[in-house]
């Protein structure tokens, strides 16, 4: 790894926020500037790491009825359910506004460990796994990976929970293998295990099983494990859950830390992998023994990270999209606006807690089509035109307008820009405006900086007054956050607000 080492731009900056926390809010990057990577990102990651866990929602330990219940009683708790998945769905979306960094590391691993609420139905599982997620997203993978595959949501999305060791269920010992420690091939496309391994792990997996409705707990049968001599990845023994786990990073550990090395780097820096830069930081992990936090660290403050060709260089998700609007407003969402993120995301092929298939979500430029950019647009419209109170365009117009500015509506506007999209400025083809500045230029004119500087500029400005003189612009005149309105959603209307 090649540590970033000198001070932090203020575009290095809002880099960084946007990919790890969904975006910066107001004046939140100016305070990184010319402070350290290594510094900033201690930081921020300290910060999640020590950020207290969600209360349980109050129906987390309500089991569902028993077979012998009424009917009247079973269809209640399916409403009751139902309204749960959407509280607990609502509840995620308003945590990514707050403690984001971990959220956002909580949607990575969402993405990978996968499981669907349509398989495991009960909301207070997706509660458990949701908590799975996050109480793991900073400690150890080989812990990790333990501790996800004896998840309820797991064993049931993968079939753990049917696994019998007279009948072995080869599901999730596929995914573990494939999907979610070290992939088919290394990375010299050597195979990495056999069907005949698939099979073996199968039988040290089994007898793990549900309790439900007696409890929300997972439990063990010896009765339905297979006891007997098992051989995969060249050890033989009386495996069980624990060894599978332990003899995978044994024999595996280059081939896992390789895999996820380069998962890592295709979510953060870019989609098409630099192999150096993986093999880096698949060296850190082994080196650390599989230490999540400080491969977050390492990659969090590389060179690669902050190059030019990577900054704007990912397309945003659903969820980074609209969490991104509220968090560059500074915004916490409340219940209105938490449901409409919610079911706007779904309709741009985004749901959360239900990923498409055991591989996630396609991502990147699989999220933008002609017709889910033309939807992102209007989702734009309507997260800043309708669920945006005046009350806080208002206060997110005032937090980017420097203090007793005497040129707020050009500082604004141009700082408007810079915040929203993530590329340069200059970079972005903003359409020249004919129409000349409105007003006494003569009594009223603009500072040299202003009329030297790129023509951008005065075409945003012009963007932003709509024909009021620049000098008459206040927080306090008629229309004020109406005119804000307006304006961030032209800046969202840009192809390049897409880019993240």
């Amino acid at each position: 790894m090649e540590e970033h080492l000198s001070p932090l731009t203020l575009s290095e900056a809002r880099h960084l926020l946007r990919r790890t926390c969904f975006g910066a809010k107001p004046g939140e990057a100016e305070t990184f500037v010319g402070r350290t990577a290594r510094e900033v990102v201690d930081e921020l990651l300290t910060g999640a790491n020590n950020f207290p866990l969600p209360n349980a929602p109050t129906w987390a330990n309500d089991l569902p009825p028993s077979r012998t219940a009424s009917a009247e009683t079973k269809a209640a708790f399916v409403v009751s359910n139902t309204e749960w998945r959407i509280e607990l769905t609502e509840a995620w979306i308003g945590q990514m506004a707050k403690n984001r960094l971990r959220e956002r590391l909580t949607l990575f691993w969402h993405d990978h460990f996968v499981t669907s609420y349509q398989d495991y139905v009960y909301s207070a599982r997706g509660y458990r796994y949701l908590n799975t997620l996050r109480t793991n997203a900073f400690g150890n993978f080989k812990s990790f990976v333990h501790a996800i595959g004896i998840d309820a949501a797991m064993l049931i999305y993968l079939d753990g929970n049917i696994n019998n060791g007279n009948a072995p269920n080869e599901n999730y010992a596929r995914e573990l293998m494939e999907l979610f420690t070290m992939g088919p091939l290394d990375k010299n496309g050597a195979a990495n295990y056999t069907e005949s391994d698939i099979q073996e792990m199968a039988k040290a997996l089994s007898g793990w099983g549900l309790q439900t409705p007696a409890s929300w707990d997972v439990r063990f049968s010896f009765i339905a494990f297979d006891d007997g001599p098992k051989t995969f990845l060249g050890r033989t023994g009386e495996f069980g859950y624990d060894d599978v786990v332990t003899i995978l990073f044994e024999e595996r550990a280059e081939q896992i830390a390789h895999f996820m090395a380069k998962k890592l780097v295709e979510e953060f820096v870019y989609r098409i992998a630099d192999p150096s830069l993986v093999d880096s930081l698949a060296l850190v992990l082994l080196n650390s023994n599989f230490d999540l936090l400080s491969a977050y660290k390492a990659l969090f403050t590389d060179q690669a990270f902050f190059a030019s060709t990577v900054v704007g260089g990912r397309e945003k998700s659903p969820i980074d999209l609209c969490v991104g609007h509220l968090v560059e407003m500074d915004i916490v969402p409340n219940t209105p606006q938490a449901n409409y993120v919610r079911k706007a995301i779904i309709t741009i092929d985004q749901t959360l807690l239900s990923p498409p298939n055991v591989a996630g979500w396609p991502g990147h430029r699989e999220w933008i089509t002609t017709s889910t950019l033309a939807s992102r647009w209007s989702i734009s419209d309507q997260i800043v035109r309708r669920y945006v109170e005046p009350e806080q365009i208002l206060h997110f117009a005032q937090a980017m307008t420097p203090t007793g500015s005497p040129h707020a509506a050009l500082e604004l506007a141009i700082g408007l820009a810079h915040h929203m999209l993530a590329i340069p400025i200059e970079w972005v083809e903003v359409a020249d405006i004919e129409e000349p500045f409105e007003g006494d230029l003569i009594v009223n004119p603009f500072p040299e900086w202003f009329l030297n500087g790129p023509a951008y500029q005065r075409n945003l400005v012009k963007m932003f007054l709509n024909g009021l003189p620049w000098y008459e612009w206040d927080l306090g005149i008629g229309g004020a956050a109406d005119r804000v309105v307006h304006y961030v959603i032209r800046l969202s209307q840009f192809p390049e607000y897409q880019l993240m």
